[in-house]
C-alpha cells in the first residue's frame, strides 16, 4: 500500500497556505490539558538544516534526554540526515522546551533506514538538552513492544500532535487499528493532519508506536482518516531503545 508522509518540507520559508478547517474527528487539546501528563511531554518539533531547509513535525520526550520523533522529520528521501542540523522543540504556549545541544551525534537511526519509503523503520531518537532547565534524569512515559502485531487489530489507539496547518495547532483523536500491512506498519481509522509525522500513538497509557504516514487515497488533502503507524517492534528496541536507556516491555 504506498504512503504519503505527514511531514512538510519548508524550503526557506513557508508557503503562503489557507488553513483547513480542523477536522471533526480530531479535537483541541485545551490549555489545561496541554499542561497535564502526558500531553506535556509532546511537542511541536522544528528540524533546520545547514542549508536553510525547515522541517516541521511532532516530537515526543520519553524521559532521559530522549525525544522520540519520525526518522524522516531529520533525513533526505534516501535517508541521509541533514547537513548541519539544528532542532528545537515548542509546547503549546509557544516555549522553546527542548534543543539539541553539544552532543556531536544527537541523532539515532536505526540501522540500514533507507528512507520515505522504509516506514517500518521510520523511527528516531534525538539527545536533547532543555531549555527551560527541566530534570533529564528519568523516563517520563512507558512503552510497549508487541511481538505479535496482529493482536494490535481491533484495539482503539489515541494520539496528540502538532500542526502549524490547524487553528488550534495542538490537537487529538482516537482511532481503531484496522490492518497489519504487509511492511510490518499499522494502518489505523484515525484522522491526521500534515506535520502531525512524530506523534506518539498510545494504547492503555503505553506508547506502542508513533505516525508516519497516510495512505495513498489522501494525496493531496489536508486531512486524512487512515494513517500510518510505525509500530515499535522488537528490532527497534534492540537497535534504539535499549542502547539510549529507554525501557520498553515486551508482549507476546
Amino acid at each position: 500500500m504506498k504512503k504519503k508522509l505527514l511531514t512538510l518540507l519548508l524550503l526557506f520559508v513557508s508557503a503562503l497556505l489557507a488553513l483547513p478547517v480542523l477536522a471533526e474527528a480530531r479535537k483541541e487539546v485545551g490549555p489545561q490539558e496541554a499542561h497535564s501528563y502526558p500531553f506535556h511531554l509532546t511537542q511541536a518539533l522544528i528540524a533546520r538544516s545547514k542549508a536553510g531547509q525547515s522541517v516541521r513535525g511532532t516530537g515526543t520526550y520519553l524521559g532521559k534526554g530522549i525525544l522520540l520523533t519520525a526518522a524522516h522529520n531529520l533525513t533526505d528521501e534516501q535517508g541521509r540526515l541533514l547537513a548541519g542540523q539544528t532542532v528545537r522543540s515548542y509546547n503549546a504556549q509557544g516555549t522553546e522546551v527542548f534543543h539539541t545541544g553539544a552532543t556531536a551525534n544527537p541523532y539515532h537511526l536505526p540501522a540500514g533506514y533507507r528512507g520515505y519509503e522504509d516506514l517500518r523503520k521510520d523511527l528516531g531518537l534525538i539527545k536533547v538538552a532543555s531549555s527551560l532547565g527541566l530534570p533529564v534524569g528519568q523516563q517520563e512515559l512507558k512503552l510497549a513492544v508487541y511481538t505479535q502485531a496482529q493482536k494490535l487489530v481491533g484495539k482503539r489507539v489515541s494520539s496528540m500532535g502538532f500542526s502549524s496547518l490547524t487553528r488550534p495547532p495542538y490537537t487529538q483523536a482516537s482511532g481503531q487499528v484496522l490492518a497489519v500491512e504487509t511492511d510490518g506498519t499499522l494502518t489505523v481509522d484515525l484522522e491526521l493532519v500534515e506535520e502531525n509525522s512524530g506523534s506518539p500513538v498510545f494504547l492503555d497509557g503505553e506508547i506502542i508506536g508513533i505516525v508516519t504516514a497516510v495512505t495513498e487515497e489522501c494525496r493531496g488533502q489536508s486531512s486524512c482518516s487512515r494513517a500510518t503507524i510505525t509500530p515499535l517492534t522488537p528490532e527497534l528496541k534492540k537497535e534504539l531503545l535499549d542502547p539510549a536507556g529507554i525501557q520498553a516491555r515486551l508482549i507476546d
